[in-house]
């Protein structure tokens, strides 16, 4: 008689619970079935509905029934389904690590960073939503994970957007999501000013601006007034990761017939070597003395570097080492003092 009363006390609790995951699959058509999450499960108006549940209880109590990876498990009723929450199953142990394989920002990745994705549940702001946490506890910027920084450049300091990082979180210049940004934006040794963002791509206003996330994952390149300077028609090949018919790396001409000085030319013009340097190799290579122009330049009176300074002083010293940046590549030919 024992034994009987034990087996029907397990009977009654696993038709219990049988009947409560019954009844969660119940809720979504049939509100007015009560289950275990109540009626109106899926109403965020009410007091049942399922988003107040993981609020208190966090997301490990969905996968008591909802599985692992929400799937569906013993409820019989899956949470990731494109309706619902299609981002649902990356909230595993290291979301919030960069270096583990379940980090949310490689999931974001890996959907051509459609945000979309978090807002859904995080709310349009990002602040969290009706029930979720808030993503400005680590986004502090007032656009949150839509910031700049977010995806490339420094992501502690928002003012810092270019690149390393990448999209792809690597700080390898042989990369060409990072390249050689650093070198024309921080840190130009051989012309008047770093080079401005503007000068390569067109910013996005925002981060849902058309244009700036393109399905092939490869920033567009929209060349500016100074590599255009001249006869250039710039452009870029990002099969080879070269740059060409750019004026900054020899794509320049000057005319003979309208100079001041016709008796230095030993041609119509003096040209630049028209130099295409590989954006990622980052080695003093793609841009030393000679790359961009002969030594002389073509059609110019021959002189060794060490000539240079006797015609244009204050630019090169008489080793031929630029000594006034401001003075080179600048869109003029500064000789005798000028």
């Amino acid at each position: 008689m024992r034994y009987k009363k034990i087996l029907l006390v397990i009977t009654v609790v696993l038709g219990a619970i049988t009947y409560s995951c019954s009844d969660i699959r119940n809720d979504v058509t049939t509100p007015s079935k009560i289950g275990v999450h109540g009626a109106s499960v899926m109403d965020q108006g009410s007091t049942s509905f399922h988003g107040i549940k993981v609020k208190e209880s966090g997301l490990n109590s969905c996968r008591q029934c909802h599985s692992a990876n929400f799937s569906g498990g013993t409820a019989g009723v899956s949470c990731a389904t494109s309706n619902c929450h299609p981002a649902i199953d990356v909230h595993q142990t290291g979301i919030k690590d960069t270096a583990s394989a379940n980090f949310h920002g490689k999931f974001i990745a890996a959907n051509n960073w459609n945000l979309q994705l978090c807002s859904s549940c995080h709310g349009k702001d990002y602040a969290g939503g009706i029930a979720s946490p808030s993503c400005k506890t680590c986004h502090t910027s007032s656009a949150g994970p839509e910031a700049c920084n977010t995806c490339h450049g420094d992501f502690n300091n928002p003012s810092v957007i270019a690149p390393p990082k990448d999209a792809d979180r690597s700080s390898n210049t042989n990369d060409p999501g990072v390249g050689a940004h650093t070198t024309h934006l921080y840190n130009v040794k051989i012309a008047p000013n770093n080079v401005a963002c503007t000068e390569c791509h067109v910013i996005p206003q925002s981060y849902s601006s058309p244009g700036h996330i393109n399905p092939d994952g490869k920033a567009k390149l929209v060349f500016g007034t100074i590599a255009n300077s001249g006869v250039s028609n710039a452009s870029y090949d990002y099969t080879t990761n070269k740059c060409s018919n750019t004026y900054c790396h020899g794509n320049f001409a000057f005319s003979k017939s309208s100079s001041q000085y016709p008796y230095f030319y030993t041609a119509d013009k003096i040209e630049g070597n028209n130099f295409s340097p590989k954006w990622n190799e980052v080695d003093s290579t793609q841009a030393a003395c000679g790359t961009c122009h002969g030594l002389p330049p073509t059609g110019h009176v021959y002189s060794d570097l060490t000539g240079c300074a006797v015609c244009h002083i204050g630019v090169v010293d008489e080793h031929g080492k630029i000594i006034d940046k401001t003075k080179h590549m600048n869109g003029k030919i500064n000789v005798f003092g000028n």
